[in-house]
Parts: C-alpha cells; structure tokens; sequence
C-alpha cells in the first residue's frame, strides 16, 4: 500500500495537535469551577468564548463526517471531446466508480447500483480497491454482479485488492478483469480499453494496444509510469481513483493526504497532460485503517460522455 509522504505526516500531525490544544483548552474552561478556587479564577472572557465556540462546531464537524458525508452520494457528469471520436456519432457513456472499500455494513451500494442504471452506460470502469475486509466480500460481491447486467464491466486491481492472499478478490467477482487492452464496440465505435495492475505499468499493456481509435487507460492511482513519465501520447482519458479527495478536506487548503507519490497534484476532478485527459475519482468507500470519515470530499460516481 502507499504510505504517505512526510510533507502529509507534517500536515496531518499540525491538524490532531491543534485540534487536541482546542480539546484540552475547552476541557479546562469547563472544568475551572472544579479544579480552579473561585475566589482566585478569573471570569470567562472572549478568548474563553471563542474556545467553546470553536470546540462546539468541530464537534457538529465530526458528527457530519460521520453520520452524513458518507452517505451523500455525487453524480459527476464530465463532457470529454476526443479528436478520434468519429464526428457524427452521438455521445457515449462511461460510468466510473472506483474504491468501494466494502465493509460488513453496506452504505451506498445499492445506491450506486440504481445511480448507474439510471445512466444507462454503455461500459463500467471499476478502478480498484473493493473491500477493506473479508466481511464486506459478499456485499462487494453483489454489487459486481448487479453492475456487470447493466453494462459489460471492467476492473483493474487496487492495492487492497491484494490485501487478502491467497483470496483473490476480484476474481471472485462477476467483472472482467483489464491487465492488458480491450477494444469494445460501441455502437459502431472502437473503443480501447487497457488497464493494469496497481504497481504495474502501463506503458508495457500499451505498446500493443491500437493506435487509430479513441484509448482509455484504467488504473488505481495516478502515479502510472505513463503519468510520472509524462508519456502519454496515446492515451485520450485516464481513470483513476485511489485518493479518496483526501477523505478528509479542508476548505481553501483541499485534501489533507492524498497517498500519492505526486501529492494533490492529482487529488480529484479533471485535470490535463498534454492532450491527455486525467480523471481521478473520489471514491464510495473509506480507507480501511482509518476512521470512516469524510468531510468536503463526497462519495463520487463520475458520468462520462465522450463525443467528438
């Protein structure tokens, strides 16, 4: 798995500490008539005010990172003109979910099942990362199966996806797994998909993938050798996920860790590389090995339309 970098760790330690001083500030305000001799303890000025305000709204914070976030469900729908894309043909949709982190507990599932159906895709991408334990296999499991009547359905390996040895997750499920490319048509279109592994490169799956059709790369995070190399001549959309948005976000800084080599960089949304278009999916799920919070970072599914 990443590991953050020591810039995020910076970050991350800034934020807890001043969080903790405000904990620790606002226990002692409400403590004094206890501990403090009320002959000697001086009256709650604004400062004290201030603390107690402070602490009441980080705590409302937490309880929507908690108990709402998570569940509020984006829809993204993202315009993509492709030159290759033949002129006179109508748009064609690509759905993209990715990091669903399935727990025992399902969250938004079935949501995003009845979300993709209404879209009424012509392909799935599941970019990567379905569960964060054993127990949420079986609720990961269904959800593929749902996804993959919908629309032909295709997945690349996150690196929790390789968290489980010798179960091999998405195997299991009911999607078509890309360590390659695949040409899919459309409606008379060719359409290349190629995918990789979490770890592996991208470049290699290409070298033998067509040239003269519009080309989609699917992989977990955006760090691809493709996209560190800035190699990417070919490629006319990259997917990933990976980031969460952060998870946690903070407005007018954004996304507190990214565990991503290029820090946010890439953190979520649409972004350019030449004439290459990178998305990067917020993600359904939380990560595993922290607590399921989100804040200003929503669970995303991302409508594409790619026309000429």
């Amino acid at each position: 798995m990443h590991v953050a970098r020591a810039e995020d760790w910076i970050v991350i330690l800034a934020v807890m500490g001043s969080v903790a001083a405000l904990y620790i500030a606002a226990a002692f305000i409400l403590l004094r008539p206890f501990i403090v001799p009320e002959k000697i303890r001086p009256k709650l000025g604004a400062t004290g005010v201030l603390v107690l305000i402070l602490t009441g709204f980080s705590f409302a914070c937490i309880a929507y990172a908690y108990f709402v976030e998570p569940y509020w469900l984006e829809v993204t729908h993202v315009k993509i003109g492709l030159a290759n894309f033949p002129a006179d043909h109508a748009p064609i949709k690509i759905v993209q979910v990715s990091d669903m982190h399935c727990d025992k507990v399902k969250r938004l599932e079935d949501r995003v099942v009845r979300e993709i159906e209404k879209e009424k895709p012509a392909i799935i991408l599941f970019s990567g990362d379905a569960m964060n334990s054993l127990e949420g296999q079986s609720n990961f499991n269904e959800f593929a199966a749902k996804i993959a009547k919908i629309a032909p359905t295709f997945a690349v390996k996150g690196d929790w996806d390789f968290a489980f040895h010798p179960v091999n997750v998405l195997e299991e499920s009911k999607l078509e797994i890309l360590s390659g490319h695949k040409v899919v048509n459309v409606d008379g279109v060719n359409i290349c998909i190629a995918g990789a592994d979490s770890g592996a490169s991208c470049q290699s799956v290409l070298e033998s993938a067509p040239k003269n059709m519009p080309t989609i790369v699917m992989y977990h995070n955006p760090d691809a050798d493709i996209i560190m190399d800035k190699q990417t001549d070919n490629v006319d959309l990259y997917v990933c996920g990976h980031t969460h948005g952060g998870q946690i976000a903070l407005p007018f800084y954004g996304a507190l860790i990214t565990q991503s080599k290029q820090g946010k960089k890439y953190d979520a949304g649409l972004h350019k590389l030449g004439n290459t278009y990178i998305y990067t999916n917020r993600g359904i799920g939380m990560e595993g090995h922290f607590p399921r919070l989100r804040f200003c970072s929503r669970p995303e599914l991302t409508v594409f339309e790619l026309s000429h």
